[in-house]
């Protein structure tokens, strides 16, 4: 039912390899956008005599780009893993899904504590993200931070076919007609 360590390395390669093509395009965008904006900016701050203008537009654009870079990954773990999906599009390739413990959907501030808890799988040299390949429940550093499972979801899908067709069984000893069943 746990996605195993290389699953979930590969899906994590998939999504760094995406994030990373997405936010050159987005980023190359911002720039040809801040280039031809910045211009008229700088021509309006020298005609109000405000001196240090170019210097002043260069630090807010440096400290946009700055927040761009910082929160771009975070947004994109974060919706989608809190998403119906349930998974990042890297996840989707490799049919697994991000739940909690009772394995229903990540609300987006669970999502978001998965993504930050992965600064500490970081911070133990990789070893946060190695312990998937160790723990019982395939779980990283940062899964065990967030309360967070990933499981494969055709798995997932069976079980929760199999708990419906279960709630909906007469109780043992109950059978026939009026008999009690778990839902009433």
């Amino acid at each position: 039912m746990y996605a195993g360590f290389w699953k979930r390395f590969c899906a994590n390669l998939l999504d760094g390899i995406l994030c990373y093509v997405a936010g050159i395009i987005i980023n190359l965008f911002l720039l040809l956008l801040e280039f031809s904006i910045s211009s008229i900016y700088y021509a309006a701050f020298e005609r109000l005599g405000i001196s240090g203008a170019y210097e002043f537009y260069g630090l807010i654009s440096l400290v946009m780009h700055f927040l761009f870079l910082f929160s771009f990954g975070w947004l994109y773990y974060a919706f989608m893993e809190s998403s119906t999906c349930r998974a990042t599009l890297g996840k989707m390739a490799l049919g697994i899904v991000v739940v909690d413990r009772r394995f229903e959907r990540v609300s987006f501030l669970r999502a978001s504590g998965r993504y930050w808890g992965r600064i500490v799988s970081l911070l133990t040299l990789y070893i946060g993200f190695m312990m998937a390949a160790f723990t019982k429940k395939k779980q990283a550093l940062h899964d065990k931070i967030a309360g967070t499972y990933v499981v494969d979801k055709r798995m997932l899908e069976i079980a929760e076919a199999y708990d419906a067709a279960q709630r909906n069984q007469p109780l043992p000893g109950n059978a026939g007609p009026g008999a009690i069943t778990p839902e009433g």
